[in-house]
């Protein structure tokens, strides 16, 4: 931005007067167009716009996946689900639309999540959730922010992929109300039925998302939202040779309604009621033996946050129905056929912080969070949660130091998390004692050469305590009496790392370069997890870049490449095959790794306007362009019924190339 123009002053003292004249003066600046921008609390707010020139994997740009790519985020290989912040177990973060919990946001392997990115404004990360107004979680808050605004007209865009289409509506509803509606559905078996293959046996799978944005607003002060979400899939495979059919149904739904009230002056306030649904059906037909495993979990929920002049402060109320992994067995040697009880319990908490400016650029936060969670009717725990924060920001440098301690009442575990959903939540009781963490963070950012560019730091460390593990597999539902409580063991751990990120933030090109090491490390009370081993998730070392290159209105480029240490896992030491049974003496718990996981994606994106369209645009992107053989995890192979082998395995497709198209209207 380039101005000059010149002007004179004139002023009037003791009846004298006196002028200036200046000849020009010439303001210099540059224009912010990065779509990831660093808030003042920390947080990163990312405009999903930025999605249409990053690598579409299928034709689609994912926000969860995408979310990787950022310091502090753990990178997921292509058969995990989940997201893991600073050291943290997905089920220690909140994952969230508009702040209403989605307790499972991934569909098949992880390489999707249900964030349609077209629907939302933009998604919102904080990787350091420790003011009391954060969720009960011991993690990071993930939120994609709801489309409050009225459309002006008539609009939207239509996305055609190899696997999926989907498309989005935006339109007025008279002066004061607004719609935006999107809808997402798979046809993966059509072109790709060579990547969904288990032992050379077909599956077949599906998945739809949906969702509804009406926004209203009364006045200048008030704005209603009403939000809906919903989303399926199914899994089903036929194995010829054991006689076998499996089948997985799993699903979100989500209806939420919002309140907003701002004063125009010194007061706002945010006030939502939600009720949000996971549900999870496994079942397996196999030999006149039929198993079902069942789990889920309800909230209904009420919540409201307000802010005046230095204070903020809130209540949320919510009520679980946890249905914890459950077996119904017909024909099984599994003689318990029960059902695992269900939970319903009441989890309310207030809290307050309140700013306070200490000396020019510098103030400190406090805040205090009390916690009451109800179980069983009569039982309850109780807990206070002090957090402070001191914090200096002159608009070019921002650094900040914290304290907090955080409570978390819900737990997740089961005997894996690669690629299917078998793990299930549990609530807090006699037995399970609510988990708890001490936290500690500093971080620090600054812009240079004149705020083209950001340089950010951050570290931290925690101490995590009360945790649980399941220690043992699906064999153990259809071969002993099904017993949660006897499968899970206690233990404790700590996490700490630090990052550094560049990021350009003007001009044609932006994007970031990053470096994390992030250390996850645990301790249980069974003979072999005994000593601190690392995390299933840990990876001590990671390195990515994230790249757009806008050449001119119809051309732009994207790339994205990730680097990291391999996971630990548990190696074998002795392999044995005695009576067609295999005997298997394993070593140290996660005393070994995989090979570093390396990916480069590239895209291509042409664009043209018509009469008829605002835009349409060709994304041409390659998945893994380097054609890396990246191991997930290994496993006991066998051949003939004598030999065998413990090798890796590896995505399906070395290189997955892709083409979609897009029009906005």
């Amino acid at each position: 931005m380039l101005c000059a123009f010149s002007f004179s002053a004139i002023a009037q003292e003791e009846e004298k007067a006196w002028s200036l004249s200046l000849d020009s003066i010439t303001v210099r600046g540059f224009h912010y167009t990065s779509s990831v921008k660093t808030q003042r609390d920390g947080s990163i707010r990312w405009d999903m716009q930025m999605m249409d020139d990053l690598p579409k994997i299928l034709g689609n740009a994912d926000p969860l996946h995408y979310t990787q790519m950022l310091p502090g985020i753990q990178t997921n290989n292509e058969y995990k689900s989940g997201i893991n912040i600073r050291g943290c177990e997905n089920s220690h973060n909140l994952i969230s639309i508009g702040g209403a919990p989605i307790y499972n946001a991934s569909h098949l392997m992880g390489f999707f999540s249900t964030f349609n990115a077209s629907h939302y404004k933009a998604l919102s990360l904080h990787r350091n959730a420790t003011l009391g107004s954060t969720s009960n979680r011991l993690g990071g808050e993930l939120n994609m922010e709801l489309p409050i605004d009225r459309p002006d007209s008539l609009g939207g865009e239509l996305a055609l992929g190899l696997i999926s289409s989907q498309a989005t509506l935006r339109t007025p509803l008279g002066q004061r109300t607004g719609l935006t509606a999107s809808a997402r559905l798979s046809y993966m078996n059509l072109l790709y039925s060579r990547w969904l293959k288990a032992d050379d046996q077909q599956l077949l799978y599906s998945f739809y998302d949906a969702n509804v944005t009406l926004s209203h607003r009364i006045n200048d002060r008030h704005l209603l939202v009403l939000d809906a979400y919903s989303g399926n899939d199914r899994l089903e495979m036929n194995e010829s040779h054991y006689l076998a059919e499996m089948g997985d149904h799993w699903g979100n739904s989500m209806a939420a309604l919002h309140w907003f009230y701002d004063s125009r002056e010194d007061f706002n306030m945010h006030t939502m009621g939600y009720v949000t649904n996971y549900n999870n059906k496994f079942s397996l037909i196999m030999n006149d033996a039929d198993f079902q495993l069942l789990s889920g979990i309800i909230d209904i929920g009420l919540k409201s946050t307000a802010n005046y002049r230095r204070w903020h402060y809130g209540i949320e109320s919510v009520m679980h129905h946890v249905e914890p992994q459950s077996l119904k067995a017909d024909g099984s040697f599994n003689k318990s056929n029960g059902h695992t009880s269900t939970t319903n319990s009441l989890e309310t908490s207030l809290f307050v912080e309140y700013q306070q400016p200490i000396a020019g650029n510098v103030q400190a936060v406090a805040g205090l969070k009390g916690s009451h969670y109800l179980y069983d009717d009569k039982k309850s725990y109780t807990s206070a949660d002090p957090s402070v924060a001191l914090l200096y920001d002159d608009y070019m440098t921002l650094l900040s130091v914290s304290f907090s301690t955080k409570h978390q009442y819900l737990f997740q575990t089961g005997f894996s998390n690669i690629g299917l959903p078998s793990e299930f939540w549990l609530s807090s009781s006699d037995k399970r004692r609510p988990q708890y963490a001490y936290i500690y963070s500093a971080g620090a950012s600054r812009y240079l050469f004149g705020r083209r560019y950001r340089l950010s730091l951050d570290a931290y460390y925690m101490q995590i305590n009360r945790q649980i593990e399941y220690k043992g597999s699906v064999l153990d539902y259809v071969n002993s009496t099904y017993d949660i409580e006897r499968n899970l063991i206690y233990g404790k751990g700590y996490n700490y790392g630090y990052s550094a990120m560049l990021q350009k933030c003007t001009g044609n090109i932006t994007g970031w370069v990053s470096y994390t090491f992030t250390r996850a490390r645990r301790t249980f009370e069974e003979e072999n997890m005994k000593g601190y081993f690392p995390a299933a998730h840990e990876r001590p070392h990671e390195l990515t870049f994230v790249g757009s290159y806008s050449l001119n209105p119809h051309w732009s480029f994207g790339s994205t490449f990730v680097y990291a240490t391999g996971t630990p896992f548990t190696a074998p030491r002795h392999i044995a095959f005695i009576n067609t049974n295999f005997l298997i003496d394993y070593g140290e718990h996660n005393g070994s790794r995989l090979k570093p996981y390396a990916r480069l994606d590239l895209s291509v994106n042409y664009k043209w306007h018509t009469r008829w369209f605002k835009e349409q645009g060709v994304n041409l992107s390659v998945y893994n362009a380097t054609a890396h053989r990246n191991e997930l995890f290994y496993y006991v192979s066998t051949k003939g019924g004598v030999q065998f082998a413990y090798k890796p395995v590896t995505f399906a497709i070395d290189v997955l190339p892709s083409v979609s198209y897009y029009c906005k209207f």
